[in-house]
């Protein structure tokens, strides 16, 4: 375990965190910004009055780093490392579809969330680790 965590590109994870902010400014932006207002039952002016979301963008950049490192570390198990972008791009797709999905479904079935809300989430989520999983390939 030790030579795995040695192998790991560091500087590669710090950029994947930002990646999957990037996707995320543009997902829960223009792309699907406002299926995710309806789907939360408010508005852009509400949004806007409940404050600064300068808290829960630092709390979803460490997560954005854990999630970066988990893969880094998965990768380099699996070998993956050795491998051209575009198994990385394959390999953080499934990731993102079979482990995160599945994984997280139960939870929006349980609170009566939406299978639309849950798609939302997932999209963005599948896209950002698409294009980590790549560049964490990619970048040895």
């Amino acid at each position: 375990m030790t030579s795995i965590l040695a192998e790991i590109n560091w500087l590669a994870v710090f950029a994947g965190g930002i990646i999957y902010m990037f996707v995320g400014g543009l997902w829960y932006g223009p792309i699907a910004g406002k299926a995710w207002l309806e789907e939360m039952g408010m508005t852009e002016e509400e949004v806007k009055a409940s404050g600064s979301p300068t808290g829960a963008m630092i709390k979803s950049f460490i997560a954005s780093l854990f999630l970066t490192f988990g893969m880094a570390f998965l990768f380099n198990m699996m070998g993956i490392t050795n491998a051209d972008w575009i198994h990385g791009a394959i390999s953080g797709a499934f990731m993102a579809l079979l482990i995160v999905g599945a994984a997280t479904f139960p939870n929006y079935a349980f609170e009566s969330k939406t299978t639309r809300h849950f798609i939302i989430h997932l999209g963005s989520t599948t896209v950002a680790m698409t294009l980590v999983g790549a560049m964490l390939a990619a970048w040895q």
